[in-house]
């Protein structure tokens, strides 16, 4: 065996210990008695030469309704997970690889990227490799949300995505909710929020969490910012969930409820503006305010499962 295929062997060893089995880096470098510094260094060769590609096996994909989704829509791409008896964290764990599979597919360098929050996003990351792709940029695109400990919490998933691919952060350092429009108006004075916002307008690619219309799910309601009666209302014009940055009807026309007069975040003409925009997430309960997102055009890029996908085109057959 000559040298390179030495080397090739060796980078395809760490290759399945990281992504295969899910090894975290220092645990490799355990294993194989080298530095973490030195794994994250293999890791990125092997990405460099060309011998790691992430292909999704697990879960496994319905190409007939991606197709189907992409012609329906007009979308660029769409990832459907077969859910089969996945329980919803196994089935937001799934829609995380598929994520990752398809925005490390398209990264480069010099690209900003814009992010909002959600479990599935978090899951993306971190299942998405490391990279070194110094002259990227990560944006916050709307305020944060829960508390500063939860992963899922917007400058935090701005910060580990950002360290995952080795690059800056731009936050966005706001409450995603204030107490009225006159403190709102205060802060969009702020420069740090105007400048991040600014930022923001430059994202070509929008990575988003597709919120619910559903009680149960709807993060913002079991917060207490929403009430029942703007959640039905919000349900009544067909409206995006916790999508990026307000709430929307299909149409495109932001709906005159308090919470909007409220909201720190890019506006639907920012995201609309957005070249490739990546919408996460799935089930039965999600897909009204998922079909309000493609007939939005919110989104471009959908990654899903196969129930909400089956139902998003029986909810848009019987509406057309």
């Amino acid at each position: 065996m000559s040298d390179n295929d030495t080397r090739l062997a060796y980078l395809a060893r760490i290759a399945s210990l990281y992504y295969d089995q899910h090894k975290s880096q220092q645990d490799i470098a355990d294993i194989l008695g080298i530095t973490r510094s030195g794994v994250s260094r293999l890791i990125a060769e092997a990405h460099d030469r060309g011998i790691i590609e992430i292909t999704v096996q697990y879960p496994w994909t319905s190409r007939s309704l991606e197709q189907e989704l992409i012609s329906t829509f007009g979308l660029k791409a769409a990832r459907v997970m077969v859910r089969e008896e996945r329980t919803y964290d196994e089935m937001l764990e799934g829609l995380g690889k598929l994520a990752a599979q398809y925005l490390n597919g398209i990264l480069s360098e010099e690209m900003v990227i814009g992010i909002s929050w959600g479990t599935a996003l978090y899951q993306m990351i971190r299942q998405l490799p490391e990279r070194r792709l110094a002259g990227t940029e990560v944006v916050q695109l709307i305020g944060a949300t829960g508390s500063e400990k939860t992963p899922t919490d917007g400058p935090m998933l701005a910060q580990l995505l950002a360290e995952r691919l080795g690059c800056t952060c731009h936050y966005l350092h706001a409450p995603l909710i204030v107490e009225n429009q006159t403190v709102r108006d205060s802060l969009l004075q702020q420069r740090n929020i105007r400048e991040t916002l600014m930022r923001a307008q430059q994202a070509s690619v929008a990575l988003v969490g597709i919120g619910s219309t559903h009680s149960e799910l709807n993060s913002l309601l079991r917060a207490g910012y929403l009430t029942d009666s703007e959640l039905n209302e919000i349900c009544a014009a067909g409206a995006v969930g916790d999508i990026c940055a307000q709430y929307y009807s299909s149409s495109g026309k932001c709906l005159d409820i308090p919470i909007n007069r409220r909201a720190i975040g890019v506006d639907l003409d920012t995201l609309s503006k957005t070249k490739t925009i990546i919408g996460v997430a799935g089930d039965r309960r999600k897909s009204p305010a998922i079909l309000g997102a493609l007939r939005g055009k919110f989104v471009n890029v959908l990654i899903t499962d196969d129930h909400a996908a089956q139902d998003i085109l029986s909810l848009y057959d019987k509406t057309t």
